[in-house]
């Protein structure tokens, strides 16, 4: 799995930041509006951690967060999903005995897994006899922390909105578990694939110069931008794309089709990289034949949500595909 998609998936575990958005016309992320009958749904692509100091609220994208009944996310949070996730790390995260990762990279993947170690507060003894996939992890997220900007989870989306919805004391519902989430990441980095965890290591060394374009993108509403991302990403390994996005996206639209039938608002929430591009959760709900309207949430006119041709509503629900990791 090439890191710029590991990276925007994981938006959380990445790289410092400058203060505050590129745009001057101030944020505007992109927000879609789904009617049927009595039932509306929004879709709304996060960012999972954010600068403190990163503005990204507007009126009309609080109004319709406000207008919400139920919220739905990727995966839950809470205590009880935090302690299965714990169990999870500590049955899938580290080598088997006497194996370290420094003894099995190459010289080159060697000197920039030093590079990244020295980086991190976290004892690099402890991060060598973690599995791959891991070690990324905890690596990315380590960016956040010697960054001059703190990306911090506490003020990214999800838990943003997660925290808000409990107070208002609002139903939340989530599509898939954390453990299905974190055995994507097991899948995607494997432990025999040295080459692409060292192709990881390497592409981590230049997160800063990826991660802030990203961010601007999605701050400003610019979906092409993320889906360009993604394009790339799944040019370099087509596996690790299906894995995270694809196979994901598919399986939330029959979700997402049996709350439309809800007489309610339900604001969806999940990764911006899931929102943009062919295959996204947007593009397939436009092939099923959904009007998607793209909501104005700043100063400039969004481009149309669904080409003219996709306006076609199928008959056929959609199947779900087997996550095979």
């Amino acid at each position: 799995m090439r890191s710029r998609l590991f990276l925007f998936a994981c938006l959380a575990f990445c790289a410092a930041l400058s203060g505050s958005p590129a745009s001057a016309r101030g944020p505007e992320p992109a927000l879609w509006k789904i009617k049927n009958g009595d039932s509306t749904a929004y879709l709304f692509g996060s960012v999972h951690a954010l600068p403190r100091d990163w503005q990204w609220h507007t009126k009309p994208l609080d109004a319709a967060i406000a207008s919400a009944d139920v919220f739905v996310f990727e995966s839950e949070l809470s205590g009880r999903s935090i302690g299965n996730m714990r169990v999870f790390l500590r049955e899938n995260g580290t080598l088997p005995r006497g194996k370290q990762l420094s003894r099995m990279l190459s010289e080159q993947g060697l000197a920039d897994f030093k590079t990244l170690l020295a980086r991190t507060p976290i004892d690099p003894d402890s991060i060598n006899v973690m599995r791959p996939w891991l070690a990324l992890l905890t690596l990315s997220n380590s960016q956040v922390q010697t960054g001059s900007k703190r990306l911090l989870p506490g003020e990214g989306v999800d838990l943003t909105l997660m925290d808000y919805a409990e107070k208002k004391r609002k139903p939340l519902h989530y599509f898939e578990s954390a453990q299905t989430q974190l055995s994507i990441f097991v899948a995607s980095s494997p432990d025999d694939d040295i080459k692409a965890f060292e192709a990881n290591l390497h592409d981590m060394l230049k997160a800063r110069d990826v991660i802030e374009p990203m961010l601007d993108d999605w701050t400003s509403g610019n979906t092409a931008g993320i889906a360009k991302v993604n394009k790339e990403a799944a040019a370099k390994d087509p596996r690790a794309r299906n894995l995270m996005l694809d196979v994901r996206n598919h399986n939330w639209i029959p979700q997402i089709e049996r709350l439309l039938l809800e007489k309610q608002t339900t604001f969806i929430t999940v990764g911006a990289a899931h929102l943009a591009g062919p295959g996204s959760v947007t593009d397939l709900l436009c092939q099923r034949g959904w009007k998607l309207e793209r909501v104005r949430t700043g100063t400039s006119s969004p481009p149309a949500a669904c080409p003219p041709a996709t306006m076609v509503k199928s008959p056929n629900p959609p199947k779900e595909i087997a996550l095979r990791l």
